[in-house]
């Protein structure tokens, strides 16, 4: 081998040895506040100098590994609704493994038979019917049924302006206190509702949605060729008008207010303005489940546009049920904040 050859390769396993040990990885096991393990959490590393988002998800078992981290700062969290954990500030150093086990602990307060599993296991997958893509008259998905709440595949990476991110500080600090849901107030910006199931209807020229647990209940989305509406009066849930890409049905949403948050968890309480825009992606693959694909688009909020995407499982046996917010509801009275 030539003295060159041998130099290069020295620099490159050298570089390589360099790159590998500047690199550390967090391992541990999710468990609820009862101690039980949970499988299929999603769990995120954040980089807090960065922004950088490393992702995995908890095993049968509850154990977890998130590998390849850059030494520094994380932000560690296992977003899920009714067993929210998040740790600022956790350590990696380079070549170590560092052990952080999760105990998800119950943040929510709720009727009897709502507790925490009742909400992770509305978040889980659940057995479908096997079969092709169901297919209207005119050969397009036919997206008609009822689907259990959206399970998040991949939640995206908001990097959000200064004044959102003290805001949203402020929010968490005061442990969501402001939070709509408590008041009765929409919740969703995105069109399938994250609590409960949602019932598709579906018609050559509109797309409905029912929504078991959010407020007003429906959406509207318009396929007959329309577009929006000029001067949009900004209200909660926006405008949204649809059109078919092959087997994808684009969803285009605008004319927001600024008063929804686009999560009301605390932590998350992201704001928006009245700039936002959503765009959705629908596809049903197969006969069992409905993936989306949800772009977020705000100049007001956001350094860029960000994505999100979830899957929803067809719930054959289930409908809609009746959910009256304002009937004894005792959440005010105890979110006093800190």
């Amino acid at each position: 081998m030539r003295p060159q050859w041998i130099v290069i390769c020295i620099l490159f396993f050298a570089f390589a040895a360099f790159a590998q040990d500047n690199s550390g990885s967090i391992t541990g096991v999710v468990t609820d506040q009862d101690g039980a393990v949970v499988s299929g959490a999603p769990i995120q590393a954040k980089n807090l100098k960065t922004g950088m988002l490393y992702k995995t998800v908890s095993s049968a078992t509850g154990s977890y590994t998130l590998e390849k981290l850059p030494a520094g700062s994380y932000e560690l969290a296992n977003p899920v609704i009714g067993l929210n954990y998040r740790k600022e500030n956790v350590v990696v150093q380079a070549s170590q493994t560092l052990r952080v086990d999760i105990r998800a602990v119950d943040n929510s307060l709720n009727t009897v038979g709502e507790d925490r599993a009742f909400f992770t296991g509305l978040a889980s997958p659940h057995s479908t019917p096997n079969g092709p893509t169901p297919r209207t008259a005119d050969s397009k998905p036919d997206l008609s049924g009822v689907w259990w709440e959206p399970r998040v595949v991949d939640l995206g990476e908001a990097t959000v302006l200064p004044w959102a991110a003290a805001l949203m500080k402020e929010r968490a600090a005061n442990l969501g206190k402001d939070g709509l849901r408590a008041r009765c107030l929409p919740t969703a910006t995105t069109l399938l509702g994250r609590l409960g199931v949602n019932r598709l209807v579906q018609t050559p020229s509109l797309l409905i949605i029912l929504t078991e647990a959010d407020v007003p209940g429906f959406r509207e989305i318009f396929l007959d060729g329309r577009g929006h509406p000029k001067d949009l009066d900004p209200t909660w849930t926006g405008h949204s008008i649809g059109r078919w890409e092959g087997d994808t049905l684009v969803v285009d949403t605008v004319g927001f207010n600024d008063k929804s948050w686009l999560s009301d968890l605390p932590g998350q309480a992201t704001p928006h303005t009245e700039m936002l825009h959503v765009v959705s992606r629908f596809r049903r693959p197969d006969l069992g489940h409905l993936e989306t694909e949800v772009t977020f688009e705000d100049p007001g909020t956001f350094t860029k546009p960000f994505k999100m995407k979830v899957i929803s499982d067809l719930a054959p046996n289930e409908d809609v049920g009746e959910w009256i917010c304002n009937e004894n509801n005792q959440d005010l009275e105890h979110l006093v904040g800190r």
